[in-house]
C-alpha cells in the first residue's frame, strides 16, 4: 500500500485545478475568436459591393425596392414616353375651348343719323322683340305710333330711338327682301343706335337674337312727328325714356343738327 503524504495530495489537487482553468480559458478564447471572425465575415458580406462578373454580358441587377419605399404620388415612367400627368393636376386637364368672343359694340361703324344719308350702307346692331313679352303685353300688337305692328311679306315694323331714327324711317337689311319701317320705340333702345326688329312670336324672336347687319336707309322719317307724339307723353310718371328722346330731338333742333327745317325749335 502506497502512503500518500497530505502535502503531496494538496499539491496534486492544485496542479489539476490549474490545468483545468487553463483549458477553460483557452476554450473561451477560441470561442471568442470564432464569434468575432463570423461577425466580421457577416459585416463584410453586407457592406461589400458586388462587382460585375467580367465574363458575364448581362448588366448587374438593379437593386429592388419595395412599393412602400416610393412616394405615394410618384408617377410611373414608361420607356420612350413622357410621364402621364397626375389626374388631379388642374393645368394638365384639357380646358374647353372658349367660344367666339362677343362683338365689341364700340367697334361697329357708326354713321351720324343727323346727317341723314340715304342709300348708304351702315352697320347697325339689331335685336328682336315680340308683342307677347311681359313689357309689351299692355300694348298688344299696337305700336308707339298707334298702328298695328306689321309683319307682312313686304313691310315689317321696327323699333328704335326716335331721336336717332325718327318715326317713319324706312330701311332694308342687305340680303333680305323686306322693307322695315320705324313705328315703335322701347326704353332699352334710348341712347343707343340699336334697332329692334318685330317678330310675331317668341320662337322667331329668339332665332334672330342679336345681329350686326348692314342696313340701307331708303327714307328718313320725321323728327317733327316724333316730337309731337313724345311731347304728349312726357308727363307720364315712368316715361323717362320718352323725355330723353324728346330732349335730344329739341337739342338737335337748337344746334342745327336737323337740317331742312324738319322741326321748329
Amino acid at each position: 500500500m502506497i502512503e500518500v503524504h497530505p502535502r503531496h495530495a494538496v499539491l496534486a489537487l492544485a496542479s489539476a485545478g490549474a490545468l483545468a482553468l487553463a483549458s477553460c480559458t483557452s476554450t473561451s478564447s477560441s470561442l471568442s475568436r470564432s464569434a468575432s471572425h463570423r461577425a466580421s465575415a457577416a459585416t463584410a458580406s453586407v457592406t461589400e459591393t458586388p462587382t460585375e462578373d467580367p465574363g458575364s454580358t448581362s448588366p448587374p441587377a438593379a437593386p429592388s425596392s419595395s412599393p412602400a419605399d416610393a412616394p405615394a404620388d410618384a408617377p410611373a415612367l414608361a420607356v420612350g414616353r413622357p410621364a402621364a400627368p397626375a389626374p388631379n393636376d388642374p393645368v394638365a386637364i384639357p380646358k374647353p375651348q372658349p367660344s367666339a368672343p362677343a362683338t365689341v359694340l364700340a367697334s361697329v361703324p357708326r354713321t351720324p343719323v343727323a346727317n341723314r344719308p340715304t342709300n348708304q350702307i351702315m352697320m347697325v346692331r339689331t335685336t328682336a322683340y315680340t308683342h307677347s313679352e311681359s313689357d309689351h303685353l299692355k300694348y298688344g300688337r299696337k305700336s308707339a305710333a298707334g298702328n298695328t305692328l306689321q309683319y307682312g311679306s313686304q313691310v315689317r315694323s321696327a323699333a328704335a330711338d326716335w331721336s336717332k331714327y325718327p318715326l317713319g324711317t324706312r330701311f332694308m337689311i342687305e340680303g333680305m327682301p323686306y322693307e322695315y319701317v320705324v313705328d315703335d320705340y322701347g326704353s332699352a333702345l334710348v341712347g343707343t343706335e340699336t334697332i329692334d326688329i318685330y317678330k310675331p312670336e317668341k320662337g322667331t324672336m329668339n332665332q334672330w337674337g342679336v345681329r350686326n347687319v348692314p342696313i340701307r336707309v331708303l327714307e328718313w322719317g320725321s323728327f317733327e312727328e316724333s316730337r309731337k307724339i313724345l311731347d304728349g307723353r312726357k308727363h307720364v310718371r315712368h316715361a323717362d325714356h320718352v323725355r330723353k328722346m324728346l330732349n335730344e330731338i329739341e337739342k338737335k333742333a337748337r344746334t342745327g343738327d336737323i337740317p331742312g327745317g324738319d322741326i321748329k325749335a
